[in-house]
């Protein structure tokens, strides 16, 4: 059955929750009041360039966009804006004349992690890699999510 809602899709939600409708309120009031706390916090870590905070942010938001039935959102955005996040902190630390040794080990990690990507994408990741990318990532996120957040008040009057 086609979803009613151009940004989500609560089929998911109706699975794991049986149907059960004030389950399905509670779920997506949560969301709702997560909304602010990915919005505000992408923001800030992207002006203060905290690379490896818009990664955490990007990932717990994947997560929880998913479960709302906004795939490409989470699978394939919020993904790529975690990936490049990584690769602008590890090439801040490889920038540096004297990095620690904490953070060598960091960026080694999180170079082995995005070696685990296809080659494709590994390239894609590097080309893209660029505060520009991640700006409009962020930008296109909070034109879905605002929408999607209307669409959910929207679900919960009903």
């Amino acid at each position: 059955m086609p979803s009613k809602y151009e940004c989500i899709n609560l089929s998911y939600l109706e699975s794991i929750a049986e149907g059960d409708k004030d389950i399905i309120k509670e779920l997506i009031t949560i969301f709702l009041d997560q909304i602010p706390e990915f919005t505000e916090g992408l923001e800030n870590s992207f002006k203060e360039k905290r690379w490896l905070d818009v990664a955490a942010i990007a990932h717990k938001a994947k997560s929880s966009v998913i479960s709302l039935g906004m795939e490409e959102l989470g699978n394939r955005d919020l993904k790529n804006l975690e990936l490049v996040a990584k690769e602008l902190h590890v090439r801040d630390i490889r920038s540096k004349d004297n990095p620690e040794t904490r953070e060598e080990e960091e960026a080694e990690q999180l170079e082995k992690n995005l070696q685990g990507y296809d080659k494709e994408h590994q390239n894609w990741i590097k080309a893209n890699a660029s505060p520009e990318t991640v700006a409009s990532i962020i930008d296109k996120f909070n034109t879905t999510i605002r929408k999607a957040e209307e669409e959910l008040k929207s679900e919960i009057k009903k």
